[in-house]
């Protein structure tokens, strides 16, 4: 890290956590933020910013008026744009730090391209918004054990699960009906507060800067939030031995690449 580096990241080295061979690491970490809605424009911000190396955006969609509300990268010119998420986010995260590398997609992510769109990074977070899609990037990085950061937002109420292959449950110990989980309450069902995606996003990221400088104080539990009763708990979630996916290593979401 040269001097300038050290320079823009000075008040992030100061903070006892991070420290300077934190910050070290965090120059030499690359991470993925899949979709980039509610959740993931915050995970750009937040992550782009912070001093890492890399950063991957995936996302095929472009903005709409009912995403305004509450994806505070985008605007109404980018929706009468018609420009793709992805490469808006990568070109306003590139104007924060010419320093970071910025690789925008725009493209689902799928079964059979998540090998090569997740592949060569370090931490994968999730800014989705769909059950199938993070069951999807549970498999691979469960299978190619790659950490990576849930979070699910609906109503008023969040959750964020740091998932670490190896080290803990992953997302099928939380829900092992993946079909019950799909018709779960969702943002067209219950609606969505403009604050909740971006405090989630917050709690995701700073688990995902946790994670890379390798912090004890990694949070492992089930995080849930309601902001609107400004309740906020932790569980303790443990590894289910018959998972079928971190504990069979049947990797179903990801096995559909070969009926297509």
């Amino acid at each position: 890290m040269d001097r300038s580096r050290r320079h823009r990241f000075s008040r992030q080295i100061q903070f006892p956590g991070i420290g300077e061979p934190g910050q070290e690491r965090l120059a030499r970490a690359a991470a993925a933020v899949v979709g980039c809605g509610g959740l993931g424009s915050t995970l750009v911000q937040c992550l782009g910013r912070a001093g890492i190396r890399r950063l991957t955006i995936i996302d095929q969609d472009e903005p709409d008026f009912t995403n305004l509300h509450r994806q505070f990268l985008f605007d109404e010119k980018d929706v009468a744009g018609k420009t793709n998420k992805a490469r808006l986010a990568g070109r306003r995260i590139a104007r924060a730090d010419s320093g970071l590398e910025v690789k925008a997609i725009a493209q689902k992510l799928a079964a059979k391209n998540a090998d090569a769109l997740l592949s060569g990074h370090d931490l994968v977070l999730d800014g989705l918004d769909n059950m199938p899609g993070r069951f999807l990037v549970n498999d691979w990085c469960v299978k190619n054990r790659v950490p990576w950061i849930y979070g699910g937002v609906a109503g008023a109420t969040g959750m964020v699960l740091v998932v670490r292959p190896g080290h803990g449950p992953c997302l099928r110990c939380l829900f092992p009906d993946p079909e019950a989980a799909a018709q779960g309450a969702d943002v067209k069902s219950a609606g969505i507060i403009n604050t909740l995606p971006a405090h989630v996003a917050t709690l995701q990221a700073t688990e995902a800067v946790k994670l890379l400088v390798r912090s004890p104080a990694l949070v492992t539990d089930l995080r849930i939030v309601d902001l609107w009763r400004g309740a906020d708990q932790k569980i303790k979630l443990r590894r289910d031995p018959d998972c079928p996916c971190c504990g069979k290593h049947r990797f179903e979401f990801l096995e559909s690449k070969k009926k297509e």
